[in-house]
């Protein structure tokens, strides 16, 4: 595995690891609600988190294209 291929999957899970985060454990407790706070998130920030998540995600993509990638030996493919 090459070092572009590794930050660009490093750079998905901790994108999508943050997002399940913000959504699972910050923001509004699951369940049936009994009054109007519970739908306030347990963290103000959580929705910011969660789009952070998504922007390191997409981002991941572009930084796929800008990394260069390692040349290849041209005696080892047999040309």
């Amino acid at each position: 595995m090459n070092v572009r291929r590794f930050i660009v999957w490093a750079m998905v899970l901790i994108g999508f690891g943050l997002q399940a985060v913000a959504y699972f454990a910050l923001a509004a407790p699951l369940g049936k609600p009994t009054d109007v706070s519970f739908s306030e998130p347990r963290v103000p920030f959580a929705p910011l988190l969660f789009i952070v998540g998504v922007g390191i995600v997409f981002s991941s993509a572009i930084v796929y294209e800008l990394l260069p990638d390692r040349p290849r030996d041209r005696t080892a493919s047999g040309r």
